[in-house]
């Protein structure tokens, strides 16, 4: 083996010393034992300790200490760390107590060297190549990041002329084989990890990071994230969405990185860095030089660590863990993470549709070194978000509300934009056909009651076929019923007739929740299954507080579309999949053609067949479009020259209207102020129809507006309700490039339809929005999601594989 580095002490005179060359080749050298290691492919070990004079160095010893294929240390520097009448052993009983009390590995003498001894290696920013570098002094990020050939720990510079040229270690090239994990017989962990303060309900080690440091990070003050950002899953807590277990390597990972099957806390410690480093600086792309810097580890490991340091940042951008938004690849780093090996020269891809999956895909894409283009029916972008702002103030024609900010893309889009964002309080005063205020303790019991009904049904519905399945309405009534009959109530006395007043009155109140339910489902109870219709809470969800944008969700399509090229009001009738490039066809005739094609319209659009294909889309894609349920839902915006309403609505943004009886579930239930105080006679209710109510919707937009003010007029009876200085009535199921709000699962169905629509055609035809998102679809965020995953995948399709 060659020397250690390019400024590595020199051994100290005294001791024996013998040139490894002539060591191998020379056979009168018996006594030189070999690793005894199995599998250690090192003839001529080096002590890397030198902690004694009579360091073997690398010549003779009676024994040699395996800590990997490289590096060894020999029984005379074993025996000064472990015995008790030797200078190091204090040293060592030092570390082993901090070491224990942190952490849950062996506090060995083995795991000691490995961890205080081994020498540091360092990367020359110029040349590139690996030296070996100090065992007494821990790199700081700075250093690491400005090191080249030839500077000491001391900060000066070696007397050598050309220190580039001095060849690398021949033992860096060891840790290139793929066996090498599997010879290390003793880690070494990370040394002041920045996720470290984020962690500490984990034990350390267990995580790959250095128990030792717990003194360090004890005096350090913890960088704040921001308030949305939550990478990790703190311990005994439930799974979030876009959040990891610290501690565990997800099977998607293990087959990403088999390297480190060997060694899963070294792949957890590099990639809670990097998920680190990137929530606490969300703005700008995580690359390869801002986390090396950080990556610090003693030995030959981190060799490793840093050059697998693109392959892991690129499959946590995939994830969609980091580097989300409205970042882009920069391109100085464009070669590191997207090869740039395109199968053949400028690669294309087509979107149909400018919604949010489409200007997500279309976004990512282009930021990925494609062609791409954007065909959009409509003569704005933005698909089912519309916000409408010919009042003075923005009015949410469709998607109006954010839930779940916690890691949420869009959340995080509106953060880097600098969009405004309010958080929506969860409170809702709810108010009877009478005009009462519903006494809270009523609310909360009728609240806790219809959440016990639905967790009834959660068990009901275990081990069922589709064949069992029935409406979730019909299965919510049986079982309110069953517990009626339990109670077996009856109201004879006075008391009793009290009673039933109060019964009545909870009696509505379930209305009132199925009304929501409703909402959440997009159409009325009886066409949702009651097996699945929250198939996507199996997955983590998207938690935390639920946020309004004052200026629109539109405003977070406007950054994505920036840049893009976009054709307007280009309606595509034919998608032709048949040859070895795809062809789209617009209703005018104008021709385009491309790589692949990513479709985007809404569910309901392509039950209609709006769309030609050709060849015919396969039944197995054609039966899951068709399986899915098409949500309707309209809107009703209202605006008045006073908030009558805040005289009894004083501190919540929402009220509810209790229906007085199961005709009128659906007949603006929830009504949101949307109002501004910095516009003159800018106070906005929104509500709407959903279910059978939207049998209003063929009526007049005048019609639709007086009936909703009748159920104003009876919320409000000690207000003079005054009319609507102007109003909106959406058109969403009428709109033909629309003609829905979002899925659901009707019943006989199961969330593996979602699935399925996500699923490519002959890898040239791609499927994207929220009817393609078994984990969250009806939502934004869900569209958004699975714009992002498909232009990864087509991404993946387009580039030689190097693995």
């Amino acid at each position: 083996m060659s020397s250690p580095g390019i400024h590595g002490s020199r051994r100290n005179a005294k001791r024996k010393t013998i040139d490894s060359s002539d060591q191998a080749t020379d056979p009168s050298f018996k006594n030189i034992r070999r690793c005894p290691h199995s599998g250690c492919p090192t003839k001529v070990p080096i002590c890397f300790a030198g902690a004694t004079e009579r360091c073997a160095g690398s010549g003779y010893t009676s024994r040699w200490y395996h800590t990997s294929a490289a590096e060894h240390y020999c029984n005379e520097c074993f025996e000064h760390y472990y015995r008790c009448h030797k200078d190091g052993y204090e040293v060592y009983l030092s570390w082993k107590k901090l070491w224990s009390t942190h952490g849950t590995t062996d506090a060995s003498i083995r795991m000691f060297m490995t961890n205080s001894v081994l020498p540091f290696w360092v990367q020359c920013r110029e040349c590139h190549k690996w030296r070996q570098w100090s065992k007494s002094t821990t790199p700081i990020p700075e250093f690491l990041k400005n090191y080249v050939c030839g500077t000491m720990a001391s900060g000066k510079k070696s007397k050598l002329e050309n220190p580039c040229e001095v060849p690398e270690d021949q033992r860096v090239a060891l840790t290139r084989d793929p066996s090498w994990t599997h010879l290390i017989s003793s880690l070494s962990y990370m040394k002041n990890s920045p996720a470290w303060p984020y962690l500490t309900s984990y034990f350390p080690d267990k995580l790959g990071m250095c128990p030792s440091d717990h003194e360090v990070f004890k005096e350090r003050k913890t960088p704040v994230m921001h308030k949305y950002l939550q990478p990790f899953v703190e311990a005994d807590s439930s799974e979030i969405a876009n959040g990891v277990a610290p501690d565990v390597m997800e099977e998607q990972e293990m087959d990403e990185f088999p390297e480190y099957a060997s060694i899963p806390s070294m792949y957890l410690a590099i990639r809670n860095i990097c998920l680190t480093l990137w929530n606490l600086n969300f703005k700008e792309w995580l690359t390869k030089e801002r986390c090396a810097t950080q990556i610090i580890c003693r030995g030959l490991g981190r060799v490793l660590y840093i050059e697998s340091l693109d392959k892991v940042l690129w499959f946590l951008t995939r994830r969609g863990l980091i580097n989300v938004g409205l970042l882009s690849v920069p391109r100085s780093s464009q070669s590191s993470y997207i090869s740039n090996k395109f199968i053949k020269p400028n690669p294309s891809v087509i979107v149909v549709g400018a919604g949010t999956a489409g200007l997500a895909a279309a976004k990512t894409l282009q930021g990925l070194g494609l062609k791409v283009t954007v065909l959009e029916a409509k003569s704005q972008i933005g698909g089912r978000v519309c916000d409408d702002d010919s009042l003075g103030v923005c009015v949410p024609m469709g998607a109006q509300i954010l839930n779940g900010a916690l890691n949420n893309p869009i959340a995080i889009i509106c953060e880097q934009a600098g969009i405004l964002v309010n958080s929506l309080s969860d409170s809702c005063e709810v108010i009877n056909v009478n005009g009462e205020l519903m006494d809270k303790q009523t609310d909360e019991r009728m609240d806790f009651h219809f959440n016990a009904i639905l967790d009834i049904i959660a068990d009901w519905r275990k081990g069922k076929e589709l064949t069992q399945d029935t409406s979730l309405l019909a299965k919510l009534k049986e079982m309110h019923q069953q517990f009626l009959d339990e109670s077996q109530l009856s109201f004879t006395t006075d008391e009793q007739k009290k009673m039933l007043a109060l019964f009545i009155e909870e009696e509505s109140l379930m209305n009132f929740h199925i009304s929501n339910l409703e909402f959440a489902c997009g159409d009325t109870l009886r066409n949702v299954s009651a097996l699945h219709w929250d198939q996507n809470e199996d997955y983590p969800q998207f938690s935390g507080e639920n946020l309004v944008l004052p200026g629109g969700i539109s405003q977070v399509l406007s950054k994505l579309a920036e840049g893009l090229d976009i054709d307007l009001d280009t309606k595509v009738t034919k998608v032709d999949y048949g040859e070895e490039t795809v062809k789209v066809v617009s209703e005018n005739g104008k021709e385009w053609t491309a790589d692949k094609v990513l479709v985007t319209l809404p569910l309901a659009v392509l039950q209609d067949k709006d769309v030609e294909f050709s060849p015919c889309l396969p039944e197995w894609k054609s039966k899951a479009m068709k399986s899915l349920g098409v949500g309707k839902i309209e809107k009703i915006i209202l605006r008045f020259p006073r908030p009558f309403w805040r005289k009894k609505i004083k501190d919540c943004k929402v009220f509810g209207h209790i229906p007085e009886k199961q005709d009128n579930v659906g007949y603006f239930n929830v009504f949101y102020d949307f109002s501004t105080d910095k516009v003159d006679k800018m106070y906005l209710l929104v509500t709407h129809l959903t279910g059978s109510a939207l049998k209003l919707r063929d009526r007049l937009d005048r019609d639709v507006v007086a009936a909703c003010m009748e159920v104003l007029k009876a919320l409000f009876p000690e207000e003079t309700v005054p009319k609507p200085l102007d109003y909106f009535v959406t058109k969403w199921t009428k709109d033909p490039y629309s003609k829905m709000c979002y899925s659901y699962v009707p019943i006989g169905v199961d969330g593996d339809a979602y699935d399925i629509m996500s699923q490519d055609v002959a890898s040239k035809v791609y499927f994207a929005g929220e009817a393609t998102n078994r984990q969250f679809p009806q939502s934004v965020t869900g569209a958004y999601v699975s714009g992002v995953r498909e232009a990864h995948k087509i991404f993946s399709t387009l580039v030689e594989d190097d693995t």
